[in-house]
């Protein structure tokens, strides 16, 4: 019995722990093949690193950290309007959380593949760095409570004001303790800061996930074998468009999210004066979403290049060896196997997924938000 119930013990143990560490096939199954992403490719994560300081340059020496937007635009009549910025803005944060965790849920079912440990390795030490990149924001605002926040730079006074018309549960005093921390001066600001850094962090990890999930799209191939190779590459470009699919449904509910913070205050303006806040918010929110769009592209277009070169690099094999008298049309050869998309097709559809969100917003239309 004692031998019975070690080996269930073992058994269960294999199958918990095989996609990470084991991955190694039993006595009598096929060879695993293990997957190798060449260790310079992760370098491609630079490119979203480049990226994101440029922004964090922008906004600290470019961008006013105070706003001096008047807080006597606001209505005074109609004070339950805030609860209808606060209402988009729960929503969207609830549904980019869901992506986020979605977006690493699509990573870790990607790892549990076949993996050779450097590259797994490699993978996860890109995942932690963007992610301590999202969170050194955070722990830095946190550390000092009375520096720059996010809304600053559309009126910390005006924002403060507007969002002061809404309470939360439970809140009578600034000392009192509601679900994420104390309450605050403002509990709808304390909410609004504590639920942006929460998000700061999934959006991180979303990142790093989506950064390291078109990277493993890079699979070097197993062999010389050019029916092989051209299975792997159509294997990974399938894999890069799924990536990039995900990628932009996340930078559309992010603007989503972005734009549901700042157009937060938007009810409780007099109708004389939305039209010039609106401006402002629109303007935020067209920054916001080219840092967006870059960042996908950073990523998105490195590996698009590289799958191109690997293809044309293959069809050209696939000419030259033919036998002498025999032509072979490289272009059907290349449209038998899905590889007839080039590198024109891949920009097409990296900026076809960045191009709508900016149109939106540097054309004054915001149908996400509005």
């Amino acid at each position: 019995m004692a031998r019975e119930e070690l080996k269930f013990a073992k058994d269960w143990v294999l199958i918990l722990w095989y996609p990470f560490f084991m991955n190694s096939a039993k006595k009598g199954n096929p060879v695993v093949v293990y997957r190798e992403v060449r260790m310079r490719y992760f370098a491609i994560a630079l490119g979203p690193m480049l990226v994101f300081w440029i922004h964090a340059f922008i906004t600290n020496h470019l961008i006013a950290v105070d706003v001096a937007v008047p807080t006597d635009i606001l209505q005074t009549e109609r004070p339950w309007l805030e609860a209808v910025g606060r209402h988009r803005f729960l929503a969207a944060t609830w549904f980019f959380a869901a992506l986020a965790v979605l977006a690493v849920a699509m990573l870790v079912r990607n790892l549990a593949r076949p993996t050779v440990p450097k590259t797994r390795a490699a993978a996860i030490a890109t995942v932690i760095i963007v992610l301590l990149l999202a969170v050194i924001p955070t722990v830095q605002q946190n550390i000092s409570p009375d520096g720059t926040r996010v809304y600053h730079r559309l009126g910390a006074a005006f924002f403060e004001a507007a969002l002061s018309r809404g309470g939360l549960p439970g809140c009578i005093g600034p000392e009192d303790l509601w679900l994420l921390g104390r309450c605050g001066e403002v509990p709808a600001i304390s909410l609004f800061n504590r639920i942006l850094d929460i998000v700061n962090v999934l959006a991180g990890l979303a990142v790093g996930a989506l950064i390291v999930g078109m990277v493993l799209c890079l699979e070097t191939p197993d062999g010389d074998d050019i029916e092989e190779q051209a299975a792997l590459l159509v294997q990974n470009i399938k894999q890069m468009r799924q990536q990039l699919y995900m990628s932009s449904i996340v930078l559309t509910f992010g603007m989503l999210f972005a734009t549901s913070w700042m157009y937060w205050p938007l009810p409780l303006v007099e109708e004389a004066e939305q039209a010039a806040y609106g401006a402002l918010v629109l303007a935020s929110a067209l920054f916001t979403g080219t840092y967006f769009s870059l960042l996908i592209l950073s990523f998105y277009l490195p590996v698009a290049l590289i799958l191109d070169g690997r293809t044309r690099t293959l069809a050209e094999k696939v000419g030259q060896g033919a036998p002498p008298g025999d032509q072979v049309d490289v272009e059907d050869w290349r449209a038998s196997r899905g590889l007839q998309d080039g590198a024109i097709d891949y920009l097409r559809a990296g900026f076809a997924v960045t191009a709508p969100v900016l149109a939106a917003f540097a054309g004054g239309i915001s149908p996400i938000a509005l």
